[in-house]
């Protein structure tokens, strides 16, 4: 496959992860990121990092595995991988330019293309946003 199939093609897991959020658990997670507040939250995902990234690696019958739907903190573990699969998303098709450089083209075109999709999250706080629609950020007061 090449190279820009791969960045344009690679919604599967955010795609996977967000159908596994029902209406109920959509509302129960908006009120408990209310009330734990954004630096609880971002606290968490730092905390949890390497497993909310696996959790992005597998496949959906891996997910349902018992570590998975028995971890204590599950929703918040589901939706941060939710989040993030959403940035890189967003990320890899805003870098879809690279793929008709790779190998052909110039090196500061390939840097500027990273640098253009990547500044706006340097200055943007993605994990403040809530993917779902009718939802204001529960980070806001």
């Amino acid at each position: 496959m090449s190279l820009e199939n791969y960045l344009v093609k690679s919604d599967v897991s955010a795609t996977e992860i967000r159908c596994t959020f029902h209406r109920e658990e959509v509302e129960q997670l908006y009120k408990t990121l209310q009330a734990k507040g954004y630096d609880e939250y971002l606290s968490f995902v730092r905390l949890n990092l390497k497993d909310i990234l696996k959790y992005i690696s597998l496949s959906p019958s891996q997910r349902e595995q018992n570590k998975w739907i028995n971890h204590p903190e599950q929703l918040l573990l589901r939706f941060a991988a939710l989040q993030i699969s959403e940035i890189v998303l967003g990320f890899q098709l805003d870098i879809c330019d690279i793929a008709q450089i790779v190998d052909k083209g110039s090196y500061r075109k390939f840097h500027s293309v990273i640098a253009t999709a990547l500044a706006p999250l340097l200055f943007a706080q993605p994990l403040t946003e809530f993917p779902f629609e009718g939802y204001d950020s529960p980070f806001v007061p």
